[in-house]
Formats: structure tokens, sequence, C-alpha cells
């Protein structure tokens, strides 16, 4: 079947038979989109953009964390709410693990939400 073009005949006519009748023919385009927006709202209706990255995960440990354990550690990893860390000292890991790892996961939570972080994990290496 082949495609109708429209012509300037055309569009007179239907323009003159809109005005006839008293009714205006429906718009057969849509008005355009910022691709931002599309995006965006698919982004949320698949909850990928409440999901946290890598950066913030970074920002929001330096931020919490001394300056002496922030160039002795680096997060590594975000998987299911827990962040990993690989630490490069035994004594920092013990002293991250086993003294401060309940005030940590506070302070991350606080900052990232309490829904986002379920734990840390401290890694040697």
């Amino acid at each position: 079947m082949a495609r109708k073009f429209k012509t300037k005949h055309s569009i007179l006519r239907q323009k003159l038979i809109d005005e006839w009748r008293g009714l205006q023919a429906p718009e057969q385009t849509r008005s355009p989109k910022d691709i931002s927006d599309v995006v965006s709202a698919a982004l949320k209706s698949l909850g990928v953009s409440k999901l946290l990255s890598e950066d913030d995960v970074v920002k929001a440990w330096n931020q919490i964390m001394p300056t002496v354990i922030t160039e002795n550690t680096r997060p590594t990893g975000y998987r299911n709410g827990m962040i990993e860390v690989s630490v490069l000292q035994p004594s920092i890991h013990y002293t991250l693990d086993r003294q401060m790892k309940p005030e940590i996961v506070k302070k991350l939570q606080s900052l990232l939400g309490r829904e986002k972080v379920k734990g840390i994990i401290f890694r040697v290496g």
C-alpha cells in the first residue's frame, strides 16, 4: 500500500472541511521531547537511578575517614548493599574491621542512605 504524503492542496482541503464542520483534525505528530527527560524516566522505571555509583562511595569514604586511613585504603566494590574496601596494611585492617566497623557503617548509612548501605567488608590487598 502506497503511503500518502500531504500536499498543500490536501492540507487546505482538510482545513476547509474542518472549518465547515466546526471541528479540528487531530494532530498527526506528537510534540518533540527532550531526550534527557525520556532517558531519566526510563531509568527511574527500571530502578537504576536508585543505585549508587562507585564515585558516590569513594567520595563518601574520603569524606568520613581521616587522611591516614584514606591513604592506605580504597573502596573497590559495591554489590547488594555491601561495600568492599581494600586495605594495604594488616594493622589498619584489624583496626577498621574490629574496632571502627559499626561507626563507619552508621556514617556511610547517614550519607548514602540506610537502604543502600547494609554493611562493609574489609580485605587486605
